[in-house]
């Protein structure tokens, strides 16, 4: 079993960084293209539009390659990632779970179902690791009472005569 979660989490960790290879390259072309047409919205001058697509390609790209990264260590230590690390790959997946809606409509299913499979294998990566308690946590919750099906929940009062002597 470990072998084949730690294979899940390396394929991730490929895949993620392969798709922020991908968007930053996109938003490049996107910043490119602004300014070589001279496009302008809204009165916004060519420069703001082809910077902000560069800046906001490069942040994705970086937010991925640090989402790959960690995937990366969970594959090398089979160790399920820390609070930080596994809220940074949350974010990661509802990051693809967004492009991935947005494709639908922008460039089609293919481009739907390439999101999605990213999704998927970090969220089943998160799933094959399920997040730990702090020891703190665990020692102070202690045994929490009986539960339902433990031992005779029947009080003395509801007992027959006979068992209670």
């Amino acid at each position: 079993m470990n072998r084949g979660r730690r294979g899940v989490a390396a394929v991730a960790a490929v895949v993620v960084v392969g798709a922020a290879v991908v968007l930053g390259l996109l938003h490049w072309i996107l910043g490119l293209t602004a300014e070589r047409q001279e496009m302008s919205v809204g009165g916004v001058s060519t420069t703001a539009i082809s910077l902000s697509a560069w800046v906001g390609g490069g942040a994705l790209a970086a937010f991925l390659v640090l989402c790959g990264a960690l995937l990366a260590r969970v594959s090398v230590t089979d160790r399920p990632p820390r609070r930080l690390a596994r809220v940074a790959l949350v974010g990661g997946a509802v990051v693809h779970a967004v492009l991935g809606a947005l494709a639908v409509g922008l460039m089609g299913w293919t481009a739907f179902t390439g999101m999605m499979v990213i999704f998927t294998l970090i969220v089943l990566t998160l799933t094959l690791y399920p997040a730990v308690p702090p020891p703190a946590l665990a020692v102070a919750a202690g045994p929490s009472g009986p539960e339902v099906g433990d031992g005779d929940a029947e009080t003395v009062e509801q007992q027959p005569a006979q068992q209670r002597e």
